[in-house]
């Protein structure tokens, strides 16, 4: 088989195939001669259909078939030894071959170039770097969010707004217990009654003492009542009584002090000798955290520009056709073209993407994906409260990550995003400004 091959402007490539009978002769033979094998026809024996009843029956089929693998096979190997890179798949030109009256034929496909990336505009742009200053509001949150978390619960007889009670829903009939109503134990906040009145009359009671109340006066979510009641939401739509409530117990968490015991607790690596120490870490601490969140805002800064000063030349017309081809369902004209502008905009970046990737031999290879999501997972134990485990409980939690095609996914592109973040950041020009939290998340919820 000969195939050449024809230049459409900068982006399309017509790939000429002249296929003669010699090409697939051979295969065709031995097609017939399987289709011989288990042909069943009445009046003969299997196997022994006469050679010309076969080919009289099947052979421009089986010839179709044999010269469309070729045509497949010929085409793949030569994009690939020609070293042709596409967009896409080929697509068949519609030259109207006709089997029957020839053995002899020409077979057109068209394809869509990749288009050559250059990079190097983009590389000189100028981009904010927004770099988040935590405030002294925040520091005193966090600290007070970590004394909690590093509190001791305990029971006390007189309540208070925060406090969490144990207390035991009884249905009523009236003033009295409905016989056979509604009755639980069940956790409650003392913040979570909707009611100012009810909640007022709850913080007078003490522990034994009952208070008779509209449930749905006190409670306006269904699934908290249903919840603290153990009746589902249906039954809960229906509910016309009042419950008494009997108080359990109140139990209230009472911060940790900010001590060297408390310190080693919240960082047992550091040596943090004093509050003034404290503060400093818990500040260090909220700019690296905020730090992912400017990289996060680099990269879509980043990215937005590179798409805007990189010349992508995509083979559009070959691309609109490739895609109608392969749609999955049928397309408006105008939602078609709605569509493809979202397409291009994707394709480019990929294609800008796998350029930075390439030139800078940024690759995510198996080590460096176990050791990013092991990190993750270590990071995700501290924020909640400093869990200590084994080296092997925590490669099996990697392990079990990575093995989720969907969560591995999800850390790839966290990582290539951490790569590329560093590639902007070594090769743009960063203009860096200082800004609170609150301008930081102004500016992000800005972005396009």
């Amino acid at each position: 088989m000969k195939i050449t091959e024809k230049k459409i402007g900068k982006t399309g490539l017509i790939l000429e195939a002249k296929v003669d009978y010699t090409d697939y002769s051979n295969a065709l033979e031995s097609s017939l001669k399987d289709y011989r094998k288990k042909v069943n026809i009445p009046g003969f024996r299997s196997g022994k259909v006469p050679m010309s009843l076969v080919k009289k029956k099947y052979e421009l089929p089986v010839k179709v078939e044999e010269i469309n693998k070729l045509l497949s096979s010929a085409i793949q190997n030569y994009i690939t030894e020609k070293k042709i890179s596409i967009i896409g798949g080929p697509i068949p030109v519609d030259n109207k071959i006709d089997f029957e009256k020839s053995n002899d034929y020409v077979f057109e496909y068209e394809l869509g170039l990749k288009p050559t990336i250059d990079l190097s505009k983009a590389e000189k742009s100028k981009v904010d770097f927004w770099i988040i200053d935590p405030s002294i509001k925040e520091v005193k949150e966090h600290i007070e969010g970590l004394t909690k978390r590093f509190g001791q619960v305990t029971q006390v007889e007189k309540m208070q707004k925060d406090d969490m009670l144990n207390v035991r829903f009884e249905e009523l009939e009236g003033v009295n217990k409905k016989v056979d109503g509604i009755s639980h134990s069940t956790s409650l906040l003392v913040s979570k009654i909707a009611d100012n009145t009810i909640r007022d009359k709850f913080l007078k009671l003490k522990v034994n003492e009952s208070i008779s109340i509209a449930i749905h006066k006190a409670f306006t979510n269904h699934a908290d009542i249903a919840s603290m009641l153990n009746i589902s939401k249906d039954e809960v739509e229906s509910l016309k009584s009042d419950f008494a409530c009997t108080i359990n117990t109140i139990n209230r968490l009472i911060p940790a002090d900010l001590n060297k015991d408390f310190y080693k607790k919240v960082y047992p690596e550091k040596d943090i000798k004093n509050e003034k120490d404290f503060k400093k870490v818990i500040k260090d601490e909220l700019s690296s955290r905020y730090l992912k969140e400017s990289d996060r805002k680099l990269f879509n800064d980043g990215s937005a520009l590179f798409l805007e000063k990189t010349k992508v030349d995509l083979p559009d017309e070959f691309l609109k056709k490739w895609l109608k081809m392969n749609a999955k369902k049928e397309f408006l004209e105008a939602e078609f073209e709605k569509e493809y502008q979202n397409y291009v905009k994707y394709l480019s970046w990929q294609l800008i993407e796998n350029k930075i990737c390439e030139e800078n031999s940024i690759k995510i290879t198996n080590e460096k994906l176990s050791s990013f999501t092991k990190d993750h997972v270590l990071e995700q134990m501290k924020n909640y409260g400093n869990i200590n485990m084994g080296s092997k409980e925590i490669e099996g939690i990697v392990k079990n990550i990575l093995n989720n095609k969907q969560e591995a996914e999800k850390m790839t592109n966290e990582l290539v995003l951490i790569e590329l973040v560093q590639y902007f950041k070594s090769k743009m020009k960063l203009k860096k400004n200082t800004v609170t939290l609150d301008e930081f998340i102004k500016l992000a919820s800005n972005q396009k």
